[in-house]
């Protein structure tokens, strides 16, 4: 058995329209595909997202409509420059959790998304013992 890579990773939302103009009007991703997937019950779409994609799932049935996001998930964005990064969402009214950190060769800082999922980006700079 060999995997190719991490095809996408998904969350939920309680509101479709805003997580898309998060996802797609502040942070830039592209809609790839959106369809209704009737065995789930839910809207369906998957935004693009460099190597992988990011699933967008909008439930129909009232249950499942509220969202818990695990205290340990959050979504890394990898960027050649936090700085930069971190600067044209501010402008964009981010408003961030964590500034940029450095530790154990990254550069990241966090912030969160419309439905509470924290999102962090994210830039490599050296080595582990950096």
């Amino acid at each position: 058995m060999e995997f190719q890579g991490l095809h996408h990773v998904a969350i939920k939302t309680s509101d479709l329209g805003k997580t898309l103009d998060f996802y797609c009007g502040i942070l830039g991703l592209e809609v790839e595909e959106r369809f209704y997937d009737s065995g789930e019950e839910a809207e369906i779409v998957f935004l693009s997202l460099g190597n992988t994609q990011l699933e967008v799932i909008a439930p129909h049935r009232p249950e499942e409509k509220e969202i818990n996001f695990s205290p340990s998930f959050h979504l890394a964005l990898a960027t050649s420059n936090v700085e930069e990064t971190y600067e044209e969402l501010m402008e964009k009214g981010i408003n961030f959790t964590l500034p940029p950190t450095e530790s154990g060769g990254f550069k990241y800082a966090y912030f969160s998304g419309p439905m509470g999922e924290t999102l962090e980006i994210v830039e490599r700079r050296g080595g582990f013992s950096d």
